[in-house]
């Protein structure tokens, strides 16, 4: 059966803040924007303008309509004409670029289109690896403060669990009598096999609200089952540390022996043999579960272009009803129908990596990467040095900020939870702005053996047998594969143009023949 081709949905964001600057202005970024997207594939859904607005400020109304907007899924990616289009205050440029990330939306510029590059890459993963431990510096005397409060079972922060609300006083966990009718609803549902789409029906037809106003649904009870606060038992230090990006994923638990976990603290919101019952069945599901049919992982997706219509290939599958054990054959294929030829999947992204590592991953190649990235390392050593108390000061502004909405929270003033998720977000990514900063200010230079080091490990990824790991590099420094015009799946061309700089020059083109 052929895979459906993903459609990747572009939004552009043109601007332009001068009194100097005409209308045409946008007019122009627009049709670079829409030339863009075009040559990517992407189809354009809509466009943000903001007229005569700067962008040191983020109080541009489009702007933040688009924020907003990512949060909802409508598009995969914002086209701008130029990056600094989209903030030129860096650590702004952060805050947001993380928002949309977290939404599963990416930024792109036309006229600077290696942001994001191999070297970019390399260059922030050494940075974050050098911010670690300046960043576990800046935290610890903070964690340290959370800790002691949590051993005494005061709330160290965030919303509360529904159906539990802060004591303004004390600042310990309570119940919220009537919220918690609604959480006994929903073990007691459980503990009978009720669906959570009928518990959800049932809380909504009593009159009940999520915590943001809306009707409950069964997305609405994520976390529910499993938060032993529900218990009475007061947990702290939990979720997983955060990934190679910097993004915390809160599912994700650490070994339960380095839980902070103190039975008792909090007045249970259910009976705790109840919660004990509704939990060993959940994980009774979890284990008889069936296992997910495997997918065919096409490691050039969204790069191969059609050099006869310019459409995108996409990934194809079909069983070969001659051969004797079913065989799966797998190609990519034009999706603009034009005749061109298909190309077998093994074929066309063994050239690939074959190209990439003679290419790339030469001593030639990666001297020249190692060159780039030392460059771009003492450029962004050089503008950062300001920032440092800009960010310092905004980060105990928002200490107060959120210390103030939480005691509000505490007392009965709604309206306030999202304020304070999005000021934390916004404070989470200024102290990971602010270790970059201090790492590179104690650093003068990256050390050469350390780049060759990451380099090599990449080139031993394409070679491995992880394919989740080869299209992740794969992905990073191929910009395209072009099939030239022909007939024969045994004989074509493929140009491959690489993101990453030879003599000079932006990209490598690389024309093979099979």
């Amino acid at each position: 059966m052929a895979d459906k081709k993903k459609i990747i949905r572009a939004v552009a964001y043109p601007r332009y803040s001068s009194d100097n600057q005409r209308e045409e202005s946008i007019i122009a970024q627009m049709r670079a924007i829409e030339q863009y997207c075009q040559q990517k594939g992407y189809v354009l859904v809509d466009a943000y303008p903001d007229e005569e607005k700067t962008a040191t400020t983020d109080r541009r109304p489009n702007f933040q309509r688009m924020i907003e907007d990512s949060a909802k899924r409508l598009f995969d990616v914002v086209v701008v004409h130029k990056l600094d289009r989209f903030a030129r205050n860096r650590y702004d440029s952060a805050h947001y670029k993380r928002i949309l990330k977290r939404n599963g939306v990416r930024v792109e510029s036309v006229l600077e289109q290696l942001d994001g590059s191999p070297e970019a890459v390399i260059l922030e993963s050494m940075l974050e690896g050098m911010a670690e431990y300046y960043s576990l510096n800046l935290a610890r005397e903070v964690r340290k403060g959370m800790r002691e409060n949590a051993e005494k079972g005061i709330h160290t922060g965030g919303r509360p669990p529904y159906g539990l609300r802060i004591n303004p006083e004390t600042r310990l966990l309570e119940i919220d009598p009537e919220r918690n009718k609604a959480v006994r609803i929903y073990f007691e549902g459980l503990d009978k096999d009720v669906p959570r789409a009928q518990i959800a029906r049932t809380l909504n037809e009593l009159g009940y609200r999520t915590q943001e106003g809306r009707k409950f649904t069964v997305n609405s009870f994520q976390g529910w089952a499993t938060n032993r606060k529900y218990r009475g038992d007061y947990v702290f230090d939990v979720s997983a540390p955060k990934d190679d990006e910097g993004k915390r994923n809160t599912a994700k638990k650490k070994p339960e022996e380095v839980h902070i976990i103190i039975p008792g603290l909090i007045p249970p919101s259910v009976d705790p043999e109840l919660f004990d019952r509704v939990n060993a069945k959940l994980s009774m599901r979890k284990r008889k579960a069936g296992r997910m049919k495997a997918k065919v992982n096409y490691l050039l997706t969204g790069k191969i272009v059609c050099g006869q219509c310019g459409s995108l290939f996409a990934g194809n599958s079909y069983r070969n009803p001659k051969s004797k054990d079913n065989s799966l054959l797998t190609y990519y294929k034009c999706q603009g129908k034009c005749g061109n030829t298909s190309v077998r999947k093994e074929d066309i992204e063994a050239i690939t990596i074959e190209e990439l590592i003679k290419h790339c991953f030469s001593r030639e190649g990666m001297t020249e990467t190692v060159k780039r990235v030392q460059a771009m390392y003492a450029e962004q050593r050089q503008t950062s040095q300001n920032d440092v108390e800009p960010i310092k000061k905004e980060l105990r502004e928002l200490e107060g900020l959120i210390e103030n909405w939480i005691n509000a929270l505490g007392k009965g003033i709604k309206g306030l939870e999202e304020k304070i998720v999005e000021a934390q977000h916004r404070q989470e990514a200024l102290e990971f702005e602010l270790s970059k900063i201090q790492a590179m200010q104690s650093v003068s230079a990256l050390d050469e053996s350390l780049i060759i080091k990451i380099l090599e490990e990449k080139k031993t990824t394409l070679l491995s047998a992880d394919e989740d790991d080869k299209k992740a590099v794969l992905q990073e420094y191929v910009d395209r594969v072009v099939i030239q015009p022909s007939k024969d799946i045994n004989r074509f061309e493929a140009e491959i143009t690489y993101r990453v700089f030879n003599n000079g020059g932006e990209g490598s083109r690389t024309p093979v023949r099979r």
